[in-house]
């Protein structure tokens, strides 16, 4: 795994096919090592905007830099140090239906070879024990509830231990209960180093209320700090 220390989009332009620009020219350095919450309308980009943090999407034009290196022309195997210390939450589609509970979750610990299968399987149970979940493991999904399924694909984007956690509305078909599970497992991986940068996006203001975090926000197809930032419940 390599370490991410900066994040940034250099006049950067991207589409979805036969549509108008999301982003335009967009140029932005990205606070690091905060909770970061990410604004905007409904439809302006949020969940665009961690799919590009992710390398999920590529621009058409301008860059996506990682340590100041674009990362558009990289191969598979030179982005991938980089995509083992990024856990993206992806909402209930994320998890194999052919796969038990314990299985889904073990996956990217098993598929990149991070812990032998003994030590992987610890982790998981350790992970799904601290959300109240681990009488669910042997069971696939078709058989569990749905936010179940929500907690493992939140869950999984964090078993690699990564640096930084990109989150599209967690709190969408979860308990208030299994919430405050998530983010004190996150603000527990924050303390002890493991886990830095954080950028999710929530229309869910009473949650977000619960920690500190900066702002950012979309408008005009550009990214910007968020005006008046430091308030009650934003992180100084």
């Amino acid at each position: 795994m390599s370490d991410i220390l900066s994040l940034r989009f250099e006049n950067l332009t991207f589409a979805y096919p036969n549509e108008a620009p999301l982003f335009e020219s967009a140029s932005f350095e990205f606070p690091m090592n905060e909770i970061v919450w990410i604004l905007s309308e409904n439809g302006a980009g949020r969940s665009t905007l961690l799919q590009l943090l992710a390398v999920l999407l590529s621009p058409q034009r301008g860059a996506f830099l990682i340590n100041e290196q674009d990362t558009t022309p990289m191969t598979f195997e030179e982005f991938l140090p980089y995509r083992l210390n990024i856990g993206y939450g992806f909402d209930l589609g994320g998890v194999i239906h052919n796969r038990t509970m314990l299985e889904n979750l073990m996956l990217p610990l098993i598929y990149h070879e991070v812990l032998p299968y003994p030590d992987a399987k610890k982790r998981a149970e350790r992970y799904m024990d601290r959300m109240g979940i681990l009488r669910y493991k042997d069971l696939r999904p078709s058989l569990v509830p749905g936010g179940v399924r929500k907690v493992i694909c939140l869950i999984r984007a964090l078993i690699l231990h990564p640096q930084v956690l990109l989150l599209d509305d967690p709190t969408v078909g979860l308990g208030f209960e299994s919430g405050l599970r998530f983010f004190d497992l996150v603000s527990d991986l924050r303390a002890a180093g493991n886990l830095r940068h954080v950028f999710l996006s929530s229309f869910d203001e009473k949650f977000m209320l619960n920690m500190q975090f900066r702002q950012i926000a979309i408008d005009d197809k550009r990214i910007h700090h968020f005006p008046g930032d430091i308030a009650p419940g934003v992180a100084s």
